[in-house]
């Protein structure tokens, strides 16, 4: 199947049927009545329809995902203050770098030098 410009069809299909309509209404072209034409463009319109309720419903899904994920993070800072803050193990412990933290030890401090030529 090619691919079309559904909007521009849309149009078309549109100015074409209202001229129909209002111009010939009981002329049949082709073969093809007005009113079959223009139950072509609703059966169109009701699956493009339902086309932008399943754009809206994947809308709100990843609007709620993202939501959790911001929740997700702040509870995973939280763990790390956490045991960035315990006496047993610490920013600089293991399990602080192993949770993918940066270790006190291994922070690098101060500006970096631009290398010139």
């Amino acid at each position: 199947m090619s691919k079309v410009d559904n909007r521009a069809v849309k149009e078309k299909c549109t100015t074409m049927n209202d001229a129909w309509l209002n111009g010939a209404k009981t002329v049949t072209f082709n073969g093809i009545t007005q009113a079959e034409f223009q139950a072509k463009i609703e059966d169109a319109a009701a699956v493009d329809a339902a086309i932008a309720e399943l754009e809206a419903e994947i809308k709100r899904k990843r609007e709620i995902r993202n939501d959790k994920y911001v929740a997700l993070d702040q509870i995973r800072s939280k763990i790390g203050l956490g045991v960035a803050g315990n006496p047993n193990y610490g920013d600089d412990s293991p399990l602080y770098g192993a949770m993918g933290f940066v270790r006190r030890s291994e922070r690098r401090y101060g500006r970096k030098k631009k290398l010139t030529e």
